[in-house]
């Protein structure tokens, strides 16, 4: 579905929010949800 280097970017960014060392649990759900819902995921 992504390219190869698509993939990557994503990945890195997909590791970066789920660090609660850098966001607090609560934005990254949110971040998570949103990212659900762009990709047509219902809540």
């Amino acid at each position: 579905m992504l390219s190869p280097k698509n993939g990557k970017v994503f990945s890195q960014f997909y590791d970066a929010v789920r660090d609660e060392s850098v966001l607090d649990k609560k934005t990254t759900i949110l971040i998570g949800l949103a990212a659900a819902m762009t990709s047509g995921c219902g809540p």
